[in-house]
């Protein structure tokens, strides 16, 4: 069984997103001919480039440096946004290739185990966990199931899958039909 990886945030990134929106909903110098137009993780990736990180791993972290931030950076904050909206509406049409997103890289992730799955496990075994996925990663894919839904998955199918060679399915104390 492998260690569950612990969560951490950078706080600085949730503080940029929302002076982010705070500045499109309400500040004047963002050019409305031109809002339509800017990308907000061009903006964010602007001003995070030009502030520290404040990580935290739990929500009393979370709080601690959000306070922290609050005190100490939001000038800082406010002025690294309208730089990045000054940056980007230079050149809003600007081609950029955005990075996949993270629930993309758990459905690629998916596919590929199952695909080494193929050489390990009785090709019964493998069809009923196939048939799964794949319904699976077409509900996560037309977002019928929420990310979280996805990581409580990879949990239980860590916890239960057996070191002993049976499998999934050789594990009686779950119930896989209802």
């Amino acid at each position: 069984m492998t260690e569950e990886k612990n969560i951490y945030k950078n706080v600085m990134e949730i503080l940029v997103d929302e002076e982010i929106e705070y500045q499109l909903i309400h500040n004047r110098t963002v050019n409305r001919n031109l809002k339509k137009y800017i990308n907000p993780v061009e903006v964010a990736t602007f001003a995070l480039n030009r502030l520290p990180s404040l990580y935290a791993s739990s929500t009393e972290g979370i709080n601690k440096q959000r306070k922290r931030a609050l005190i100490q950076y939001k000038k800082e904050i406010r002025q690294a946004v309208t730089q990045g909206f000054a940056a980007v509406e230079r050149d809003p049409l600007r081609k950029s290739t955005p990075l996949p997103s993270e629930k993309k890289d758990i459905i690629s992730d998916a596919k590929r185990s199952l695909t080494q799955l193929d050489e390990t496990l009785p090709k019964e075994e493998l069809s009923l966990i196939v048939e799964f996925m794949e319904n699976f990663l077409n509900k996560v894919q037309n977002k019928e199931i929420q990310p979280a839904e996805v990581i409580k998955l990879y949990y239980l199918l860590d916890f239960y899958w057996e070191d002993n060679g049976e499998g999934l399915m050789g594990n009686k104390a779950v119930n896989w039909y209802g």
